[in-house]
């Protein structure tokens, strides 16, 4: 996509083949093309900006409705991660950079709107002028931000609700509520005009549509493994919270860490003691999340009541500390209503591992859920002072937010260690395509990781044509690509890894004799058209 908007004029309002993210990330990278060329590296700045202005606002948020302390612990956190972690946080895929940097920037300027009415409000300079734009721009945001990925639903709901609680006297205006909603309209107007205007297509992702699934083919070969038992199970809600609390949920939250377990084996429940013991410790450390999310809920619950009530009685020092709290539940309820929803979802039985991707929100949520041990821990009330085991609680306080950013910093480190094998991968990755264009192979049929990123690396010299397992057109993001293999003046190449379905189902073909012969560079079978006299 940056490659066809920085050199071709395309400008997209969609993701390629996924009609409910939009390209921001594209046009990022496509700016940075135009400085520096085409590159994994400029490719990857666009996220990487994306995730340094997270770290600013989460910072600025955290410092806002808690403490600075505890602003600095969440940077220590954030900053790092496992890899499923920190992949999610960079990948140069749309989405989850996206969620989180427009997450973050709508919980934060939700509280700089509604905390600045009130300095207003205190200082006699509220005008409905300040009020209409504050709304306009709150509103707009709010549509950028489903136009970007709708996973910002829950707490953009919660959001509103915040704004509700600081704009209710405002918001019976009719005036100002054209303003909020014509904020929004205007931010979610190119989700908007192209659904007006571009016809629906089977072939596209679609948030409301049945979405792209794989047909289940038969094993091939005797040395084949058996499909997936994942693919077996009929999800269902008892099966669909088992897979977000073993899996998901500590995959999102950098729970893998500590006990380590891959896809294959977190997924379904395996009965080998490492990987059982494993999956208890994951549910472990989800229950645990799901204590600390409660009770911190229950804590700013409580407190925005009794301030409330303590607002109502005309206390002038209520008012303020009533909108924190607020806003400590608007991070908190976007964070359970995420999760709430993900258990809902049936990809949660069936992929709980790849599906962990929904629940990237959470991120966002580690201050708030820390925070009830912060406070024992560092600044603990009178009352719990008084307590006999109070020492054992702080101490037991101060441990667990060290642990956790100890768990983080371990899963960095784990990263780390795997770099020398990547950079192996990549090295045979670029060997790879300089073989193929050394060979003419400029047209190809692979698997759906290999495409993409081959036609990049390649800058579109090589073009390609997703096939599934069973050889049959697959998932191809960009349809024009599939044309163009089709419709190529020689027979194209197959290129895929080897000892995948489709490399032993292409073996078979050449036994039974089709035209083609098989060579093998770095960890890919070739297929290569035998040349017709």
């Amino acid at each position: 996509m940056a490659l066809h908007i920085a050199y071709q004029g395309a400008h997209p309002l969609v993701f390629y083949g996924q009609d409910y993210l939009a390209p921001i990330d594209a046009y990022l990278a496509a700016f940075f093309f135009l400085i520096w060329g085409p590159s994994v590296v400029t490719l990857r700045l666009s996220v990487l900006l994306l995730f340094c202005f997270f770290l600013i606002q989460i910072y600025l948020l955290t410092s806002l409705i808690y403490n600075k302390p505890l602003a600095l612990c969440t940077l220590l956190i954030v900053g790092a991660g496992p890899g499923e972690v920190l992949f999610r946080e960079l990948e140069a895929a749309g989405g989850s950079p996206d969620v989180l940097f427009f997450c973050s920037l709508v919980l934060l300027v939700s509280c700089w709107l509604v905390f600045g009415r009130q300095r207003h409000i205190a200082d006699q300079k509220s005008s409905k002028r300040y009020d209409g734009i504050a709304l306009g721009l709150w509103g707009f945001l709010a549509g950028v931000s489903i136009w970007i990925d709708p996973l910002v639903l829950p707490f953009l709901g919660t959001a509103f609700l915040f704004i509700l609680q600081g704009y209710r006297q405002q918001l019976k205006s009719p005036l100002l509520c054209l303003c909020l909603v014509s904020g929004f309209l205007l931010g979610l107007g190119p989700e908007i005009i192209y659904k007006l205007t571009v016809p629906p297509s089977p072939s596209i992702l679609s948030l409301l549509g049945p979405g792209y699934h794989e047909p289940a083919y038969p094993p091939i070969g005797p040395s084949s493994k058996p499909p997936s038992q994942s693919g077996a199970l009929q999800p269902s809600l008892p099966l669909q919270v088992a897979g977000a609390l073993l899996v998901s949920l500590p995959l999102a939250t950098g729970g893998n860490a500590l006990c380590t377990l891959g896809p294959s084996r977190a997924w379904p429940l395996q009965a080998d003691p490492q990987a059982r013991f494993c999956s208890a410790f994951h549910g472990v450390c989800s229950l645990g999340y799901l204590l600390l999310w409660g009770l911190a809920s229950g804590q700013a619950l409580l407190s925005w009541w009794r301030l409330r009530q303590a607002d109502a009685q005309a206390r002038p020092d209520a008012s303020h500390a009533r909108y924190v709290e607020g806003a400590r539940l608007m991070i908190l309820g976007g964070a359970g209503g995420t999760l709430f929803l993900y258990c809902l979802f049936p990809q949660a039985a069936l992929t709980p591992w790849p599906s962990s991707r929904y629940l990237v929100g959470l991120i966002i949520s580690i201050p708030a859920v820390l925070f009830p041990l912060w406070r024992l821990a560092f600044s603990p009330s009178r009352r719990l002072r008084c307590r006999l085991p109070f020492h054992a609680v702080r101490l037991g306080s101060m441990v667990a937010v060290v642990m956790a950013i100890a768990t983080w910093w371990l899963g960095s480190v784990q990263l780390l260690a795997q770099a020398p094998g990547v950079q192996v991968l990549n090295k045979e990755q670029q060997a790879l395509i300089a073989f193929l264009q050394k060979r003419g192979a400029t047209r190809i049929y692979t698997d759906y990781w290999t495409c993409d990123r081959i036609a990049f690396q390649s800058n579109e010299q090589i073009i390609c044509s997703v096939l599934d397992a069973g050889l049959q057109p697959g998932l191809n993001r960009y349809p024009p690509y599939s044309s163009l293999v089709q419709e190529a003046p020689s027979p194209p190449y197959y290129v895929f890894p080897i000892g995948s379905p489709q490399d032993l189902r292409l073996q078979r073909l050449i036994a039974l004799g089709y035209r083609y012969s098989r060579l093998t560079y770095t960890n890919y079978a070739i297929y290569e058209p035998l040349l017709y006299v």
